[in-house]
C-alpha cells in the first residue's frame, strides 16, 4: 500500500494556516521541532499515527482528513473530487453527469 506522505504534509500545512498556526506555534504545542513540522508538511519525513492524532486534535480536524483529503463531515464532502473529475472529462461526458446528477438529486 502506497501513502503519500508528501500529499498528507500538504494538508497538514493547509489546515495549520487556515487554523492561523505558524510553525513555531504547532512545534511548541506539540513539543517538536519547527524543522520537524517543516519537514512532515513537505512530505521529507513519514509522520506516525501518534503524531498524525495529536496534530489532528490540535487543529481539531478529523484525523482521517490527512490521509484521504476527504471530510465526511462538511458540506463540502466530495465536491473537489467532483469538480476535479468534470476538469478532466470531456463536453459531452460533462452534460451526461449532469444530467444523472440532476435525477439523482430530484430523486426522493
Amino acid at each position: 500500500m502506497y501513502i503519500d506522505y508528501k500529499a498528507i504534509g500538504q494538508r497538514i500545512k493547509r489546515a495549520r494556516k487556515q487554523k492561523g498556526f505558524t510553525q513555531e506555534r504547532l512545534g511548541e504545542d506539540l513539543d517538536v521541532s519547527t524543522v520537524y513540522i517543516s519537514q512532515i508538511e513537505n512530505g521529507k519525513t513519514k509522520i506516525n499515527l501518534e503524531m498524525l492524532i495529536r496534530i489532528a486534535t490540535l487543529l481539531n480536524i478529523n484525523p482521517g482528513f490527512f490521509i484521504t483529503g476527504v471530510s465526511y463531515h462538511t458540506q463540502d464532502y466530495l465536491k473537489s473530487e467532483i469538480i476535479m473529475l468534470l476538469q478532466i472529462c470531456p463536453p459531452e461526458r460533462r452534460q451526461l453527469i449532469f444530467d444523472v446528477a440532476k435525477v439523482i438529486a430530484k430523486y426522493k
